[in-house]
């Protein structure tokens, strides 16, 4: 009896222990100072915009300081390189994009780290919904008249887009090879300066982030024909998507999601996860990422990982198959 006695409550201590060590490994003093949340492109930029949210939710939840920097250069390779040295305290997060997370690493030489090995996947924020547009004196009023279009005249559609290596350039070519159609690629330094050529018709279909195409689309100037995500744009939910059109697998989209650096401990992984998911299901927060047609997620670290993962495979064989010519650092 007294043996059992012993053993019994020498587990109970043993358990004890280590319930009390997970506990106090589960909630850590965290945050310990002031977060920084670096965002790898310039104020006003999409990136940018959801950084500060983030941001500033993030400080509310918290009653701590947390701030953005805005760290540009090199297709947000420089910001991201910075949050790939910091110490792995979880006081510096990346306002992570499709290019600095999944498609730079396939079009960039001399990478200043590596996407898959230096971060830890955080939560998915947001993804933004593409449209695919056409100027209204064209012929083309559907997914299915743009590819028989293009198919009987290869190469006599100028399609514009944000630049080589862009999510909408690769939007693009995921179109054409799915598509088995070609365009005649015009690259320009960002939506902005493409659209004058666009409503002009000396670009004939383009494809770009909606919040860009929105305010054409809707005074007639564009055509809406098709939204490259896998569910219809809440902004325009007559616009039936690519892969409903007949473009079985397609599926494109910019998305924006936290990041740290690698080998953040466990636990400052499953708070950061829980507060940003939490925070992307705001229904303010909803409301403040609308104008950038942006669908929040608010994933766990997990499955963010596995998404990840999913878009450098498959954007880096479309690259890989397509030949894009990499982009120099800038």
């Amino acid at each position: 009896m007294t043996t059992r006695r012993g053993l019994t409550q020498g587990l109970m201590a043993t358990a004890a222990a280590l319930a009390g060590g997970r506990s106090a490994f589960a909630t850590p003093d965290y945050p310990t100072k002031q977060v920084k949340v670096i965002a790898p492109f310039a104020p006003g930029a999409a990136t940018d915009t959801c950084a500060r949210i983030v941001a500033q939710r993030l400080g509310e939840r918290w009653g701590k300081p947390v701030i953005v920097e805005n760290k540009v250069g090199a297709s947000g390779s420089i910001g991201a390189a910075a949050v790939a040295q910091a110490a792995p305290d979880g006081h510096t997060l990346l306002l992570g994009t499709i290019g600095t997370s999944a498609t730079n690493a396939h079009l960039m030489p001399n990478m200043p780290y590596d996407t898959l090995n230096d971060f830890t996947p955080i939560s998915l924020f947001a993804t933004v919904a593409m449209l695919v547009v056409v100027h209204p004196s064209q012929p083309i009023h559907s997914i299915a008249e743009l590819i028989a279009y293009a198919q009987k005249n290869p190469g006599r559609l100028n399609c514009g887009t944000a630049g080589i290596g862009s999510s909408p350039h690769l939007a693009a070519l995921l179109f054409e090879s799915l598509a088995k159609v070609r365009f005649e690629h015009v690259a320009y330094a960002g939506v902005a300066p493409m659209i004058p050529d666009i409503l002009q018709n000396r670009v004939n279909v383009s494809l770009g982030d909606a919040s860009s195409f929105l305010p054409h689309v809707r005074s007639g100037a564009l055509r809406a024909i098709g939204v490259t995500t896998a569910t219809r744009f809440e902004g325009l939910p007559d616009v039936p998507t690519v892969a409903e059109a007949g473009v079985k697998g397609y599926e494109a989209s910019a998305w924006y999601g936290v990041l740290g650096p690698a080998k953040l401990l466990p636990a400052v992984v499953a708070k950061l996860s829980g507060d940003v998911a939490a925070i992307a299901r705001m229904p303010e927060v909803k409301q403040q990422l609308a104008p950038l047609a942006a669908t929040t997620v608010g994933s766990t670290s997990d499955e963010f990982a596995v998404f990840i993962r999913a878009e450098y495979d498959r954007w880096g064989k479309l690259i890989r198959d397509s030949g894009v010519q990499v982009k120099k650092p800038s």
